[in-house]
């Protein structure tokens, strides 16, 4: 399926994508493959499709590139400090001068004079300052490409669980639906029983409230649909007000992360969640601000090299120069007193480490509970998922038994009443345990660091 290559070259960048490396080429291979062959207002859209566009047209996914492109520019602009730094100069001046010391009309002397000139200098040693100030760049340009994929897979996340509601909430609708036909039914047959005498006016009272609750809930279930369907747009870069069609696919995730223990997803979370990975970064960046700091309390190294050519009288056109200097040597300057300026930079880099350093403690722990909790959430579905099959199944027969005691004349509307809404309620579980499981394997999936392509199988 076309869509699917797409899909997986978003959601590849998610995990494949190295600390450090390029993502341009990647990036604009995605952006110029979206061009969506779909009609967003007149087709149905299915899974693939609300993914392609969520990845092209959702602005949080391109923020996070231009952030990856700030860091890369960061890093390469440092590595310049490597390199000898060379100016060159030029100046011209003329200058007019008067004596009335010697004559009372002033003698009057002009001079001219150009000069050019080139100007080197090259850090040769600092103690480490220079490597601690690249390998900061270089961690934080690490820390966002791997932000970058973490939002390349929230994204993701967002738009699979947005796209499951809005089905669901569909279906919800259809659901709400049938009981609303099933207690006119239920209104008419009571209404003609009551004209044959055959049952009660209180009966056909309580069969017409329940009809008017059933159409409630009908009119509440709409405006539901209405607010899933602008969430979903909103995912996908459109007007929330732009209505979307929708086909039912699903994407099967594998079961080899499912089969593991929730220790060992733990254990995988902590290596490949990019958010952990961007804070691991980050404080690599801090500690090496850290050595970039101390290194200011030692002396610097430097080559400088000059060469001035300098012409008295330039209008002569006078192609000897009357002055040619050139210099050469080497230069070490060693910071004295600054006005403390370094000292409280060293603390603040300081304080700034350690405090990175809990933050990634914290965030390991939030993700050690988000594995936690997806993992008990995802079992809990699959049990609720097989219990909501037996309740629908009982509630179908119970509704059938039911109405044909109403008929038969053996059974109240009271009973037939509650009947259609266990019928109902248990319709209602079925849909909620159905697309819950489906969420959850995703969910689980994202809070492993596993949302990818290949786990969630193809997309149908």
């Amino acid at each position: 399926m076309k869509k699917v290559s797409i899909f997986a070259m978003a959601l590849l960048l998610s995990t494949n994508a190295m600390a450090g490396e390029n993502l341009e080429n990647k990036t604009v291979t995605l952006s110029n493959s979206c061009n969506i062959s779909k009609d967003v207002t007149k087709d149905a859209l299915n899974l693939a499709d609300v993914i392609e566009l969520s990845m092209c047209n959702n602005p949080t996914t391109r923020q996070a590139w231009l952030s990856t492109k700030v860091g890369e520019t960061a890093y390469k602009g440092t590595l310049g400090s490597y390199l000898p730094q060379i100016s060159a100069s030029a100046s011209y001046t003329k200058s007019d001068t008067k004596n009335y010391m010697t004559n009372p009309d002033g003698d009057e002397t002009v001079s001219k004079g150009a000069e050019g000139g080139l100007s080197l200098s090259w850090l040769l040693y600092d103690f480490g300052k220079r490597e601690a100030s690249v390998e900061r760049t270089y961690q934080s340009m690490n820390s966002a490409n791997f932000q970058y994929n973490n939002t390349l897979q929230q994204v993701a996340y967002n738009t699979i669980v947005a796209y499951y509601d809005a089905l669901s909430s569909v279906e919800e609708l259809a659901a709400l639906k049938a009981n609303e036909d099933a207690s006119l039914k239920s209104f008419e047959l009571a209404s003609r029983k009551f004209e044959l005498g055959m049952s009660s006016k209180a009966a056909t009272l309580q069969a017409e409230t329940a009809y008017a609750q059933a159409q409630l809930q009908v009119a509440k279930q709409e405006q539901v649909v209405k607010v899933a369907n602008a969430k979903l747009a909103s995912y996908l870069g459109l007007p929330p007000s732009q209505e979307i069609k929708l086909v039912q696919s699903f994407a099967d995730t594998t079961d080899e992360l499912i089969s593991k223990s929730v220790d060992e997803i733990v254990r995988l979370a902590l290596l490949k969640r990019p958010d952990l990975q961007a804070k691991a970064s980050a404080v690599k960046a801090s500690y090496a601000n850290v050595r970039s700091a101390s290194a200011t309390y030692f002396p610097t190294i430097s080559a400088f090299g000059s060469r001035t050519w300098t012409d008295v009288d330039p209008d002569k056109n006078n192609l000897d120069k009357d002055r040619d200097y050139w210099a050469m040597g080497v230069k070490v300057s060693m910071p004295i007193f600054t006005g403390f300026e370094n000292t409280y930079s060293l603390r603040n880099a300081k304080y700034q480490y350690a405090a990175d350093k809990e933050e990634l403690k914290q965030l390991e722990q939030d993700v050690e509970l988000s594995v936690v909790t997806a993992y008990n959430g995802y079992k809990t579905s699959v049990k609720a998922l097989s219990i909501a099959k037996k309740l629908f199944e009982s509630a179908v027969e119970n509704e059938r038994v039911a109405l044909g005691s109403f008929k038969a004349g053996k059974g109240d509307i009271i009973s037939l009443m509650e009947a259609q809404s266990k019928l109902l309620s248990a319709r209602q579980e079925l849909i909620s345990a159905q697309y819950g499981l489906y969420t959850a394997k995703v969910a689980l999936l994202k809070s492993a660091g596993e949302l990818n392509l290949q786990n969630l199988g193809e997309l149908k």
